[in-house]
């Protein structure tokens, strides 16, 4: 990546994620859980707490900053920052005005064994995570975004990362930190920004439309390093 680019998109990057940590944990932490919904339905009891499903759960988080690797129209980028801005906005204000919770979906602490390195993982995101703003899914609007801006910047690029959005769609039921109907209005968010600021939106004629190989491979170290610094921790604990 050139300086100027990654300096720039960085900028634009730090932006949105300190909007989303303000807005998300300011939303999360100020609301009443005695006053929020659940949605749980026939479908939510049926789906299996699955542990192990959390290292997908949390993939998320470096899938967030997936445009900053492959996305090298500036163009592009913009509008996918702005499309990452305006999901947030929506969520967040309906977090406020809706809140839902996860208390009672979610499993007991008498289901987690803190000496397993997964159960351990989701007891450390409960403790972390408030236990309201779940519709829509922030997590899976966001996948979504992420993968739709893939797709604009390459084809095949944005195949796995919506193989990598529909896997994490599925672990935020199997963790039970969302309801469906929370991932099926998290995805819909995102088709809709998708449609509003990205759709069509690809590299101009002779710009290059990804970074390659180096920002796969370095998008890869960003992935391994995060789930290394989750094993340092728990083999510190």
């Amino acid at each position: 990546m050139r300086a100027r680019d990654t300096g720039w998109k960085a900028v634009w990057t730090l932006a949105v994620a300190a909007f989303f940590v303000g807005g998300y944990f300011g939303v999360g932490l100020s609301a009443a859980p005695s006053a929020a919904r659940e949605l749980g339905t026939a479908l939510d009891a049926a789906i299996p707490f699955v542990p192990w499903t959390v290292w997908i759960y949390l993939a998320v988080f470096p899938m967030a900053f997936l445009p900053l690797f492959v996305v090298r129209s500036r163009a592009l980028f913009t509008r996918t920052m702005v499309a990452y801005a305006a999901v947030m906005a929506v969520s967040f204000v309906v977090f406020a005005t809706y809140p839902v919770t996860s208390r009672g979906l979610r499993a007991g602490p008498a289901a987690l064994d803190p000496s397993a390195f997964s159960e351990w993982a989701v007891g450390v995101l409960y403790r972390l995570d408030p236990p309201v703003n779940l519709f829509p899914s922030l997590h899976l609007s966001v996948a979504g975004l992420a993968a739709f801006a893939a797709w604009e910047a390459r084809r095949v690029y944005g195949a796995f990362a919506f193989a990598a959005a529909a896997a994490i769609g599925v672990s935020i039921c199997t963790v039970k930190q969302h309801f469906v109907v929370d991932g099926v209005a998290g995805a819909a968010l995102a088709v809709a920004a998708w449609a509003a600021f990205l759709r069509g939106h690809r590299a101009d004629p002779g710009e290059p439309g990804t970074y390659g190989a180096p920002g796969v491979l370095a998008y890869l170290a960003l992935l391994a390093a995060m789930y290394a610094g989750f094993w340092v921790l728990f083999a510190s604990s």
